[in-house]
């Protein structure tokens, strides 16, 4: 699925129309490879991106191209809709209603046809407290995940080194899926401190769903 970055990327070459890595980079706060990244995933969703090399090189997007109806379906406006009110749901910070925005620049109708009908029948009542994801803790995580560098941290006075594959959302709470010597769950509130290292890693894991020994704990 398309990430909220990777479409406030596309919104601003629709603006500028030609910028840099250099420049996203600096704009979104992640590094020169994690919007390579994005910029590639763009192009392969047919978005007509492209990047040059030299002294006139940069980012560019064709000046002709418009974001039309055609780059999402109804199912994914339908997914992204309700995917935003379960985040919302579990969040002490709200993004569905300026994301929804963005969307209803596509199709206005559905885009607000859907958010009303996930607010009136898609109830999530899981968590007693909210999650607040502009904790130090979950800005590294964050960081760690785009940026694939591995992840220190201190829980009950003990450090370890892991490397962030996922979260892990259970009734009593949001937990880190990540690799140490062995794949782990890791309850995020349990952790004391965390810092981002230096360590690089590469994304080529188990995925938690695929991982019966500690999936069915």
């Amino acid at each position: 699925m398309i990430r909220n970055r990777q479409i406030e990327i596309l919104l601003y070459l629709l603006k500028v129309k030609k910028t840099t890595h250099e420049e996203l980079a600096n704009i979104f706060e992640v590094s020169i490879k994690t919007i390579q990244r994005d910029v590639d995933k763009l192009s392969m969703m047919g978005v007509p991106v492209t990047c040059k090399q030299g002294n006139q090189g940069g980012v560019y997007i064709d000046e002709n191209y418009k974001l039309s109806r055609s780059f999402f379906d109804n199912e994914d406006l339908l997914n992204i809709t309700f995917a935003l009110s379960v985040y919302d749901s579990i969040s002490t910070k709200k993004h569905k209603d300026s994301i929804m925005k963005k969307l209803a620049l596509i199709a206005p109708d559905l885009v607000y046809l859907f958010a009303h009908d996930s607010d009136e029948y898609f109830v999530v009542d899981i968590l007693n407290e909210k999650i607040d994801m502009t904790e130090v803790v979950y800005k590294n995580i964050n960081h760690c995940f785009d940026e694939e560098y591995c992840l220190s941290l201190s829980i009950d006075d003990k450090s370890m080194v892991v490397a962030p594959i996922s979260y892990v959302l259970r009734s009593d709470g949001l937990y880190l899926y990540a690799l140490d010597e062995k794949y782990i769950l890791i309850k995020i509130s349990d952790i004391q401190s965390s810092q981002v290292t230096d360590v690089e890693f590469e994304r080529n894991f188990i995925p938690y769903k695929k991982n019966k020994k500690i999936h069915s704990k």
